[in-house]
C-alpha cells in the first residue's frame, strides 16, 4: 500500500480579498450543488483508490469554512467510503474567522477535521481593512479560543508581511500577539502583488509597500522571533512547534503523490500532473467527466522531476539529501550542481549539511535568484 494525499478545493468566499488571485467566487447559492458534485467526483475515483492509503487531507479555498458542518461531513464521508484513510491521517480545513461559529467548529471536529488553519494575516485592524478582510482582530481571537475549547489541538495561524503601510513595529506587534495565543504552527507569507487583482491595479497601494530592504529585515527579524518562541522554521514560509509540521504540504515539497478535487485543483498521480479548469458551473454539471474538466495534463519525465525535486527541496530548511537525489534520479547531485553552487557556498547563502545542502536564512530570501543561477533548465528530458 502506498500513501496518498487528497486536496479538496472549496471555491467560495463571502468577499474577495484585494490581494487574492486564487480561484473563488461569491455566489454562495451554489454551495449545496457544489458539495454534491464534489461527492460525485470523489466517488468516481474508486479505481485510483486501490492499494492507496490516504494519510493527509487538505480542504482549501477560497473559504472552506463557508460550508456547513453537514456539507464537510458528507464530503469526508465520501472520501472514507472510496479511499482507505489511515487512523492518524492529518485532516486540515482552512478557515476565515469571519465565517466561524461554535456550531460549525463542533461539527467540523466531529466530522474528523483535526487541523485548523485560520487566516489572521494581521492583528492590526487598519491593515486588515486595507486587505479587505471580512474579520477583525477580536473576531479572530474569538474563533481561535473557541476552536481550542472545541478540542482542536493542531491550529495554524496565517500571517502576512510586507503589507501596504505596514511597519516593522506593527508586524512585530502582530507576531507577539499570535505567539501569545500559543498556536501550533505559523504560516508567514510575504504579500505578492498579482496583476489581475484590485491591489495589482492600484498604484497608491504599490507606493505604500515597504521597501525591499525593510521587507528583508521584516522576514529575518520575524523568523528569529518565531524560532526564539519555539517555532522551528522548516520551510521558507512555515514555522512549527516540534511534531506539528504540515504533513500535507510536505507531500508537495517532497514530490509525493496527491489527488485534487474541484475546479482549479491540481494533482500529481501515477507520474502525471494534471489540473482542472476554473469552471465551477461546468464542474457542477459534469463532475465525473474528467476529459471535459482537465485543463492541463503532462507526464513527468525523470529530468523534470529531478529539477522540481531540487527547486522544492531548497524551500525546506533540511535542504537536499544528495543520496536520496541519486537514488531517485540516477544522477550525481554534486557533479551536476557543485560548481554552480560554489559562489553561493562561499557567500554563505548555501550551507553544507550532513546529508547534502540547504539554503541559509538569507539564502531563502533570494532563493529564486539562486535557483535560476544553479539549475539547468535546458537539460534534456528523459
Amino acid at each position: 500500500m502506498e500513501n496518498l494525499g487528497i486536496y479538496i478545493h472549496i471555491p467560495f468566499c463571502v468577499k474577495k480579498c484585494a490581494y487574492c488571485d486564487f480561484y473563488s467566487m461569491c455566489d454562495l447559492s451554489l454551495r449545496e450543488d457544489y458539495a454534491n458534485a464534489l461527492i460525485s467526483q470523489i466517488t468516481s475515483f474508486r479505481a485510483e483508490a486501490k492499494n492507496k492509503i490516504v494519510d493527509t487531507i487538505y480542504i482549501g479555498g477560497g473559504t472552506p469554512s463557508i460550508l456547513s458542518g453537514d456539507q464537510i461531513l458528507r464530503i469526508l464521508k465520501a472520501v472514507r467510503k472510496i479511499f482507505k484513510v489511515s487512523g492518524d491521517a492529518e485532516i486540515t480545513l482552512e478557515a476565515n474567522p469571519g465565517t466561524l461559529d461554535p456550531e460549525k467548529l463542533v461539527a467540523y471536529h466531529e466530522a474528523g477535521i483535526n487541523r485548523l488553519s485560520i487566516g489572521l494575516q494581521s492583528a492590526d485592524d487598519k491593515e486588515l481593512s486595507v486587505l479587505e478582510r471580512i474579520h477583525t482582530r477580536e473576531e479572530f481571537e474569538h474563533s481561535f479560543l473557541l476552536a481550542r475549547l472545541e478540542g482542536f489541538q493542531n491550529i495554524n495561524v496565517d500571517i502576512m508581511y510586507a503589507l501596504p503601510g505596514q511597519t516593522e513595529k506593527t508586524l512585530s506587534d502582530t507576531l507577539d500577539y499570535v505567539i501569545g495565543l500559543d498556536p501550533d504552527h505559523i504560516s508567514f507569507y510575504g504579500l505578492n502583488i498579482e496583476p489581475e487583482t484590485p491591489f495589482g491595479e492600484n498604484e497608491e497601494i504599490k507606493r505604500l509597500l515597504p521597501s525591499e530592504d525593510v521587507q528583508v529585515e521584516m522576514y529575518l527579524n520575524s523568523a528569529e522571533k518565531m524560532e526564539a518562541a519555539g517555532f522551528f522554521q522548516y520551510e521558507i514560509s512555515n514555522f512549527a512547534k516540534p511534531g506539528f509540521e504540515c504533513r500535507h504540504n510536505m507531500r508537495y515539497w517532497k514530490l509525493e503523490e496527491y489527488l485534487g478535487f474541484g475546479p482549479a485543483a491540481h494533482s500529481f498521480f501515477d507520474g502525471t500532473r494534471f489540473s482542472y479548469a476554473k469552471k465551477l458551473k461546468q464542474f457542477i454539471l459534469l463532475p465525473c467527466q474528467r476529459s471535459n474538466l482537465i485543463e492541463t495534463q503532462e507526464k513527468a519525465t525523470v529530468a523534470d522531476s529531478a529539477l522540481e525535486f531540487v527547486m522544492l527541496g531548497f524551500r525546506l530548511r533540511a535542504g537536499i539529501d544528495v543520496v536520496e537525489y541519486g537514488e531517485r534520479f540516477g544522477d550525481d547531485f554534486e557533479a551536476r550542481y557543485g560548481a554552480k553552487m560554489q559562489p553561493f557556498i562561499e557567500k554563505e547563502y548555501i550551507m553544507k549539511t550532513k546529508n547534502g545542502y540547504r539554503l541559509s536564512r538569507r539564502g531563502l530570501m533570494v532563493s529564486n535568484y539562486i535557483l535560476s543561477e544553479i539549475l539547468d533548465f535546458s537539460q534534456d528530458s528523459e
